[in-house]
């Protein structure tokens, strides 16, 4: 029986695999489903996804993530959603770039239905058959030069929300222009991994939102243009051209669907394509936020993803562009210590036991005698690497020194997990211009792996003296917020994204997990300029 209500897709162009989620007007997911590179594409020699060529370079190959698109299509095609699926947005993985050569732009214009994609874009799609993702960390000489040309990191900060970062798509642009001069001449549009997916859905190139092209380290961050004088630095005077459009800052429709998924797949030709953006604006919009909501994700790597109305750069963090408000910022905090770092000291101080690791944090007091700072991995923010820990504000040769070794393993996991969140407040009161804990903030959104643990949360609202609360059961990811937005799309002429997703604390959605002890957190407060002075000793002790 065919069904008459309305459907909306999301797209998660990720690492690892590509993924959809349909909902319906009630936002009640439908249907997902996902293709899984190293799984159902073996082919293309992945590594969950990507390429490690050596020297920092890492790469997937953009013909990949054109098959992968048509076995996902393929699949939902035999679904009773597909003739009524009325807009279609998602996210890419952030930071990575496509590479379209001139027969790739004249095959989406002229799209054979009777063809899957991956036929008619390769051999010669592509003016690059490896894209840069935003694991390549092999840009350093691009990064420092855009710095000196500008005046410096504060500055670049200042102008762009980030300063200069290898995996950012301007200083990989840069480094192809350098040294692949060919290739680069080669190729008539650049895409983000996001816009890459609105254009072969447009059939024409299709325009970057503001929240991605934050994250090239090229755009103006209070106006979403480009800034001339960077473009020209990154990719020459003919890097406007390759980019074609002006970032777009509002949820909208972009155009319909090409024919050739109404042909092939049984889309409505009504069905509308919407700026997709990246993959942690996705889930800021997953998550609902609210101005004055957090969201801390306590994953492989740890991320703070905050609204804010006003923010101030840093050299710390990243300021990007908001993806349903255009006066607004979606603030950014990346740790690569997170909960692998987690992991291993639970190894080693706790018997590779999480019961054990949470009895010993509960059962060891805060105090500001001791402190430490575990970056187990080379950490982003600082970068700095190596395990230091302070005794009375005097660094120690080694591990906390004393007879009681279950009392030096409950002080080692509690400076552990108190550095990371302090560390968290600190940035973001930075970036915040003010202090996190009187109004700014009112509540934090925890999700990750680690979100399961509630005696972890609960440090966590101590050292934000605001409550913490977790998504009920349900998708939150990328693709959901996907889906969401491109629902928004079809709205945003006349209603807000708060008023359609009807975001309040009681609508069923959220769950308390735990509120501040505030006089626990009195206590981190006073403990923070402590903290960050024995931070810079590290940093200047090490030269990091």
């Amino acid at each position: 029986m065919a069904l008459t209500e309305k459907y909306f897709l999301g797209l998660d162009l990720s690492t690892q695999q590509l993924k959809c989620t349909v909902i319906n007007d009630n936002h009640i997911i439908v249907y997902e489903d996902a293709v899984n590179f190293g799984r159902d594409l073996p082919e293309y020699h992945t590594n969950n996804g990507a390429i490690s060529h050596g020297n920092d370079v890492v790469t997937s190959p953009p013909l990949m993530w054109v098959q992968a698109m048509d076995m996902l299509l393929s699949r939902l095609a035999k679904t009773p959603y597909v003739s009524n699926i009325m807009g279609i947005s998602g996210a890419g993985q952030q930071h990575g770039s496509v590479y379209w050569a001139e027969k790739g732009t004249h095959v989406l214009k002229q799209l054979d239905f009777n063809k899957t994609l991956v036929e008619q874009l390769t051999d010669g799609g592509f003016a690059i058959e490896q894209s840069p993702i935003w694991q390549d960390s092999s840009t350093s000489v691009q990064c420092r030069q855009l710095e000196a040309f500008v005046g410096g990191p504060d500055i670049l900060a200042q102008m762009t929300g980030s300063k200069a970062y290898e995996r950012f798509t301007g200083n990989q642009i840069a480094k192809i222009h350098q040294y692949h001069q060919d290739q680069y001449k080669n190729t008539v549009w650049i895409t983000l991994v996001s816009s890459f997916m609105t254009t072969l859905l447009l059939g024409k190139l299709g325009p970057m939102d503001a929240a991605e092209a934050s994250g090239t380290n090229m755009m103006d961050i209070r106006k979403h243009r480009w800034l001339d004088q960077l473009l020209e630095f990154c990719g020459g005077k003919e890097l406007r051209d390759k980019l074609g459009l002006q970032p777009i800052d509002i949820v909208h429709p972009l155009g319909p669907i090409n024919t050739y998924y109404v042909q092939r797949y049984g889309f409505n030709s009504d069905c509308q394509i919407m700026p997709f953006t990246g993959d942690n604006s996705a889930t800021l919009v997953s998550m609902n936020l609210r101005h004055g909501d957090c969201v801390v994700s306590l994953g492989t790597s740890d991320t703070v993803l905050v609204s804010l109305k006003k923010a101030e750069t840093t050299t710390e963090s990243h300021l990007m562009a908001h993806p349903t408000d255009s006066s607004a910022f979606m603030g950014m905090l990346c740790y690569k210590n997170g909960s692998l770092t987690r992991q291993h000291f639970r190894d080693i101080y706790a018997e590779h036991d999480w019961d054990t690791f949470n009895d010993l944090l509960t059962s060891t007091p805060s105090t500001s005698q001791y402190m430490g700072f575990y970056y187990w991995m080379q950490e982003i923010i600082p970068f700095a690497k190596g395990i230091y820990r302070f005794n009375n504000g005097e660094l120690l040769d080694d591990d906390f020194t004393m007879d009681n070794n279950s009392k030096k393993s409950g002080i080692n996991i509690r400076c552990l997990i108190e550095s990371q969140f302090l560390s968290m407040r600190v940035r973001l009161e930075r970036m915040m211009g003010g202090t996190t804990n009187q109004g700014q903030l009112q509540r934090i959104l925890a999700t990750g792996g680690a979100s399961a643990n509630h005696t972890i949360l609960q440090v966590l609202s101590d050292v934000f003296g605001i409550p913490v609360y977790k998504k009920k059961e349900g998708s939150n990811g990328a693709s959901f917020g996907g889906a969401l937005l491109a629902k928004y799309g079809l709205l945003s002429d006349t209603i807000s994204f708060d008023d359609m997703v009807h975001q309040d604390d009681d609508d069923g959605s959220l769950q308390l997990i735990c509120e501040p002890n505030l006089l626990m957190t009195s206590d981190y407060s006073r403990r923070l300029d402590e903290y960050t002075r024995l931070e810079n000793i590290v940093l200047e002790k090490y030269g990091l």
